[in-house]
């Protein structure tokens, strides 16, 4: 199974200040024949860790790409970086968000880069306390947010001039944001402390906490008046739904121990997906465990396992065009020096590939140098565009990567 790299998460009962005002990637070879499988059900020092797919070395040997995945232009970014998520304000406005900088040793800075249809420009965050941007989400050009966490949390938005950032906890710093969902009226938040996991609204200018349980969030979004918050309980698959009213239910998920999941998309409110992996073996030097991809599908009645294509792996990326056009991005952990990317038609999950990003060297400075970090993916509305953010390597070797279908 591929390795994960475990993410942290804390949360605390305290919560007063809440309710207070690069690089182009190398072309891949020629395509290869789908691999597909019928989708059913069966009986998830000092920077923040992600999941990667750290595999043996003949893990990373090239297996041909998808030529409709090309390898796009790569923001110039300071230093070890990486990309960890993408969003689109528009069709021809993409943001990417990440860290740069950054190192074993060093917690490094902000990446914010903004695509405007003919390059990337990076858009400074600055004055907020940030080391890394967690996630990025837009409901329109002037409603963009980013989440990310520093010496305490910070939610910044864009209103199409400047950043305007605030910390919803005040400055407890046992506290951490793991994602943004924005709709224009509303923003809602996940975010992680000591004993809860916990939901926040942001609606009139003011965080309010909106819902908390035990466990951690690790990813929300929402439609229409429909809330979804997905994460693990420490022993399995969490979700949970709730409505703009203030009402939330535990959504109970099929018994997979070891089982977590990393991002939730809505199509409607009964066709929800979820994706993430299984840890099934113990953490290594890297902090990685071997793991293998794990995506689960409600259907109004129930969550039920999807079966995909391949059987080492995480998967960290989730959007959807509609019912019949679901993407997936992540590691498959026997070519993990290369992108994974899922799509499901309304009936099976195939696996494609993006090209080899790193070739491996004898000498290079990880055994993981070459291979796949975690991804980021979205979709263009109203066109067949998608785009996916990543990251190949680790420590003060890693850099960001870009492609668009």
């Amino acid at each position: 199974m591929t390795k994960i790299r475990a993410a942290g998460a804390v949360l605390t009962a305290c919560l007063m200040a809440a309710c207070t005002p690069g690089r182009t990637a190398a072309p891949g070879p020629s395509p290869a024949p789908e691999r597909t499988t019928v989708s059913g059900s069966s009986p998830a020092p000092g920077r923040t860790a992600t999941p990667g797919a750290a595999a043996s070395p003949r893990a990373t040997g090239r297996v041909a790409a998808a030529p409709e995945w090309k390898a796009a232009p790569v923001p110039e970014l300071e230093g070890s970086a990486a990309l960890v998520d993408v969003a689109v304000a528009g069709p021809e406005d993409v943001w990417a968000v990440g860290y740069q900088a950054s190192a074993e040793d060093r917690e490094g800075s902000p990446a914010v880069v903004r695509w405007d249809g003919a390059r990337w420009r990076e858009t400074p965050v600055q004055g907020h306390g940030l080391h890394h941007v967690e996630g990025v989400s837009a409901s329109g050009p002037d409603d963009v947010w980013i989440v990310g966490n520093g010496e305490v949390p910070v939610a910044v938005r864009w209103d199409g001039r400047r950043w305007a950032g605030e910390r919803p906890f005040g400055v407890a710093r046992d506290y951490r944001l793991t994602d943004v969902a924005a709709t224009g009226d509303r923003t809602w938040f996940t975010a992680t402390g000591p004993s809860e996991t916990v939901v926040l609204e942001r609606r009139g200018g003011e965080f309010r906490n909106f819902f908390q349980t035990a466990g951690t969030f690790a990813a929300v979004t929402a439609r229409g008046e429909h809330v979804w918050a997905v994460g693990h309980d420490g022993s399995g698959p969490l979700a949970w739904h709730g409505t703009t009213g203030g009402l939330w239910e535990t959504m109970e998920t099929p018994r997979i121990p070891g089982g977590r999941l990393n991002r939730v998309w809505a199509v409607s409110p009964s066709d929800v997906w979820a994706v993430g992996e299984i840890a099934t073996g113990p953490e290594d030097v890297y902090g990685n465990r071997e793991a293998e991809p794990l995506v689960l599908h409600w259907d109004g009645s129930g969550w039920r396992r999807s079966q995909v294509p391949v059987a080492r792996g995480s998967l960290h990326g989730l959007t959807a065009f509609g019912a019949g056009d679901v993407w997936a991005s992540g590691v498959d952990a026997d070519h993990s020096g290369q992108p994974l990317l899922l799509h499901f038609d309304g009936t099976r999950w195939s696996a494609r590939y993006g090209p080899l990003l790193r070739a491996r060297e004898e000498d290079q400075q990880y055994e993981v140098s070459d291979d796949v970090g975690r991804t980021g993916i979205t979709r263009v509305p109203g066109t067949g565009t998608v785009w996916v953010v990543g990251s190949v390597g680790w420590g003060d070797n890693e850099s960001g990567f870009v492609l668009r279908r």
